[in-house]
């Protein structure tokens, strides 16, 4: 935090605040905030320094995760956000980040040692009524501060606004940890180890003399010995271009990403190397294990190592090929059987459905089968009342009972 200030502030209040701040710091906000002020100073960009930071917040508990910079404008002579670009940046990142839900809590800015100025006041009371809170603090970055801080200290100290009961807006100093994640410190270790690698490239007007005059005199040699002399001094001069200097960042990056998962493999090891015997893997062993066993991270260790195995490649050329078509016997990996299952699932899923509609199919032809049959039933019936009741009129006495006699 920075030091005790020699003169007061009128817009710093010193009244307590009724509950404590919880604030936790990422140091990708820190990274952020750092790449933003280096290009606008070495690009000689006018205007200030303004951004937004976005993290979770719960109760009294904020967490500070991601930043990014403003697009400004100017109103009544103050500095100002631009109204419709930030209120659509902040839903952009707003879908972006869903799980978990992350929304502004902060702003942060250059500022002295002695804290928020006058000119801070507009575009905070603007913040304030974007996003319809009271509770955005406000993050300063003390660039007077980064060449005298030591022991680890960082050059910035963060604000919460507070309203007064003249309308008035005045703040308050908080206290902040930082802290870091897995993703985290690998790009702060790359940022750490990756800064000795740094080379600063020459302008087109600081080029030798001797080099430009040499350039004259070629002049009437042709633009195909010109180009080949500009080539030859700029690999004398050991100036990268772009692309290669992009390769050469993104092969960093990998071999530090890998370097780190290597030391986390060997700490695994030897951890697990120094554990004594245990009697469920080795039966001669009656002793149990010890109580300062951390059988947490036992379980993680082995949920690690089964999930290993779905990340090996296939060993065969088609994961349907028989066991006589493997190259060299291989069984096929955990993949291919998961792949091959998953298909075998889905035919049978086919065959089901196909089933159901015939079986659908010959219930409905049974039903109108029988409706049918039915059908020709009473009408055969009928026309056979018909018949006999028309008998007992024939000439010579015949009656329906003489027929049956």
């Amino acid at each position: 935090m920075a030091d005790q200030k020699a003169s007061p502030n009128p817009l710093v209040t010193t009244k307590a605040p009724e509950t404590t701040l919880s604030v936790q710091l990422h140091p990708l906000v820190l990274l952020t905030i750092s790449d933003y002020i280096s290009r606008h100073t070495l690009r000689q960009q006018e205007g200030p320094v303004v951004g937004a930071i976005i993290g979770q917040q719960n109760g009294r508990n904020f967490t500070l995760e991601h930043a990014f910079e403003c697009k400004l404008a100017e109103q009544d002579g103050n500095i100002v956000l631009d109204r419709e670009w930030f209120a659509e940046r902040i839903e952009q990142y707003k879908d972006v980040h869903k799980a978990p839900a992350l929304d502004l809590v902060a702003m942060f800015t250059m500022a002295p040692v002695e804290g928020p100025q006058g000119v801070h006041v507009p575009f905070m009371r603007q913040v304030q009524d974007l996003t319809s809170t009271e509770g955005i603090m406000l993050l300063l970055f003390h660039g007077s501060q980064v060449d005298q801080l030591q022991g680890g200290k960082l050059p910035i100290t963060l604000w919460e606004s507070v309203q007064e009961q003249d309308g008035e807006m005045r703040f308050r100093e908080l206290s902040f940890e930082v802290e870091t994640g897995e993703a985290e410190m690998i790009g702060v270790d790359f940022v750490a180890k990756g800064g000795g690698n740094a080379t600063a490239v020459a302008k087109a007007d600081a080029v030798p003399a001797a080099e430009s005059s040499r350039k004259d005199k070629s002049k009437g040699k042709g633009k195909a010995k010109e180009k080949e002399e500009e080539a030859d001094g700029d690999a004398a001069m050991g100036v990268l271009s772009p692309e290669d200097e992009e390769l050469i960042a993104s092969l960093n990056a990998k071999a530090n990403a890998i370097k780190m998962l290597n030391q986390r493999i060997n700490l695994l090891r030897s951890y697990l190397e120094q554990l004594p015997e245990s009697y469920l893997t080795d039966s001669s062993t009656t002793t149990p294990p010890p109580d300062t066993i951390n059988h947490t991270l036992l379980r993680s260790v082995q949920s690690m190592l089964s999930r290993v195995p779905l990340l090996a490649p296939p060993t065969v050329a088609h994961p349907t090929a028989t066991s006589s078509e493997n190259n060299g016997g291989l069984q096929p990996s955990s993949i291919a059987q998961a792949g091959e299952k998953e298909r075998q699932d889905v035919h049978l899923t086919g065959l089901l459905a196909a089933l159901t509609r015939s079986v659908s199919e010959a219930s409905n032809l049974g039903s109108r089968f029988h409706v049918v049959a039915k059908e020709r039933t009473a009408k055969e019936r009928s026309g056979f009342s018909r018949g006999g009741r028309g008998l007992g009129n024939v000439p010579g006495g015949v009656t329906d009972e003489s027929l049956f006699a």
